[in-house]
Parts: C-alpha cells; structure tokens; sequence
C-alpha cells in the first residue's frame, strides 16, 4: 500500500506542513530536517500523488488583501480606496485580479484566514497587521501561502511596507511650534496599534526638543461617537489649548471639528494638524497642516513583494519604510 504524507509525517513525528515543504523544497524547514525527511521518504519509497502535486503546483490567478476591521469601516475612506487601487493595478499587470477580505465582524481576521486556507482562492495575501494575532500567521505559513504585511506588527517580525509615522509625526508637531502655538494636544487612534504608538512618541519628542513641558494625549477608538467622546473630553479637561493634532484624517478629522464648532470653539482659532491628507481639505475654511502618506506606493510596494514570494524570490528588505510629506495650508 502507498505511504501517504500523513504517515510520512507521523512517522517522522512532525507536522504534515514540514514534510510537505520539505519534499517540494519550500522554505520554512533546516535542512537537517529536511535532510531526515528526504532520506525517510526515499526509505519507505514515499510516492507523492499526481493529484496532489497537480494541487501543490496550481495557481488560481488571484491574489487577495485582507483588511483588518469591517467593510462598513475601512472601505468608506479614502485610506484603503487608495492602497486598493494602487495593489489592483499591479495583480492586474500581472494577470492576476484582486478578492478584497474583510472580517464579518469587528477586527477578527482570522475567519476569512480559514476560508482561503480552506478555498485555496488565492495565490498570496497582503494583510493590514495592525491587531494581527501571530496564530493567525502561524496558519498561513504552515498552509505555504505566502504573505505581506502593510505596517508592522510588535508581536511578529514579517515583510512589511510602512510610513514613517514618528518622523512624520515630529515633523508635523514642530511645525505647529516654529508658527506659536505651545499648548498642542494630541488626539490618538487606538494605543495597541503600533502606528498610533509611534504618533505619539513622534508628537512627544517634538515638545521634548523644543522644551516645551505641556501636554495632553488622549487615545480612541476611530468610530464617530468615539472619536466625538475623546475629543469633548480633551476640551474639558484642557480648556486653554491652542492646537489640537490628531493622528489619522478623513472622517475622524471631520468628527472632531464637528465637536469643536458644537463646543463654541472657534476651529479656525486652533492649530490643527493631522496624520493624513485628503484633496476635501483643500477646500474646507480650516487651514490643517498635515502629514501625507504615500498611498499609490504602500499598495503598489506591497504587492510587488508578494508578487516576489510567488515567484520564489526572497525580498532583500524584510521592514519598507516610506517617506511622508508635510503640508502645509
């Protein structure tokens, strides 16, 4: 009777994924191991499939991005549209089209990791790893589909393409400085988020340098009431500052002068600064200084990294981190 890959495995007292990259020459596996497997397949003259390696060496022609909160969320700001855009033009250079992936509900991605482990619909997947868990990952690597990260994650150390939140951040803070204002105030995303992290260590190095010892940080979640609570809450507690810096755009930014105009607080009277821009602020009657992130080159970096990993190639860079722009208005 054939051996299958599961009693190669059992016999070799690993998992099914180490033997089945071993035997197809994948990464992921010593070679000492590989060597062991190799040498005991050759021994039981282990046999692999026609149909299973017709399976193994399949493509389906797609490739999916996997964002990590609801469709009702991400998709309605210019944030993903852009990076979605920008991915999709490079798949399609490449005759590959795009499956867009989002969880069914809150920021859990592991669901739509099982269905493309279990469909098998995609080459590769490019994947928002803000609140990624390292299981999730650990599933992928196993199953040998390849991945990329846009931003990082502090618990799994993978190819990745990010800005430079806290250079930017510092940047945009000091310039809020260098035109008079002192009491700035910082608004930010949630604080388990790397990026939000690094905003705000941007945000404190700025008054640090410039020796300015006031300072107010408040983190939130980015729904409206959310973000409308968080920034109410500031203005209370800090009724004389003169700058307010948050560090994300689009809607949220729109929320918060919202509260503001709602408070009796003149907007136009604040320094406003925010980590994002978008064509609308060029014609709001608020003058914001902003941070720009390069959406175009974060999608179309990040898919070319995959596009390596499905042609065998290894990135020579594991952590991309792009340049940002400051805008002034």
């Amino acid at each position: 009777m054939k051996l299958t890959i599961n009693e190669i495995a059992e016999i070799a007292q690993v998992a099914k994924s180490t033997v089945s990259k071993a035997l197809n020459g994948q990464k992921g596996v010593s070679e000492e191991k590989r060597r062991q497997i190799l040498a005991l397949a050759a021994e039981l003259k282990y046999e692999p499939s026609a149909s299973a390696q017709a399976l193994a060496s399949s493509r389906t022609g797609s490739i999916g991005l996997l964002i990590p909160h609801e469709a009702g969320y991400s998709l309605a700001g210019a944030y993903w549209s852009a990076i979605i855009t920008a991915i999709a033009e490079v798949a399609n250079a490449r005759n590959h089209s795009l499956l867009i992936l989002t969880p069914s509900s809150g920021d859990d991605v592991s669901g739509p990791v099982e269905a493309v482990i279990r469909r098998r619909n995609v080459d590769g997947l490019i994947i928002g790893a803000e609140q990624l868990a390292p299981e999730v990952t650990s599933r992928l690597v196993e199953e040998g589909i390849p991945f990329v990260f846009i931003g990082r994650n502090p618990r799994i150390q993978h190819y990745s393409v990010d800005v430079d939140n806290l250079g930017g951040s510092d940047r945009l803070v000091t310039h809020l400085l260098s035109s008079g204002y002192r009491k700035i105030a910082c608004l930010a995303g949630p604080e388990a988020y790397l990026y939000s992290q690094e905003r705000v260590a941007g945000y404190l190095n700025a008054l640090h340098r410039a020796g300015n010892g006031w300072k107010a940080v408040r983190h939130t979640g980015y729904t409206s009431a959310e973000g409308r609570e968080a920034v109410a809450a500031l203005l209370e507690e800090h009724p004389d500052l003169d700058a307010l810096y948050i560090t994300a755009g689009g809607e949220f930014l729109l929320d918060c002068i919202d509260v503001l105009r709602l408070s009796g607080s003149d907007p136009r009277r604040l320094g406003l600064g925010a980590f994002d821009d978008y064509r609308f602020f060029d014609y709001i009657d608020i003058p914001i200084c902003t941070v720009r992130q390069p959406l175009k080159a974060i999608g179309s970096t990040a898919a070319s990294i995959l596009f390596q990993f499905l042609a065998g190639n290894t990135p020579s860079q594991m952590n991309q981190i792009l340049d940002v722009e400051l805008v002034l208005r």
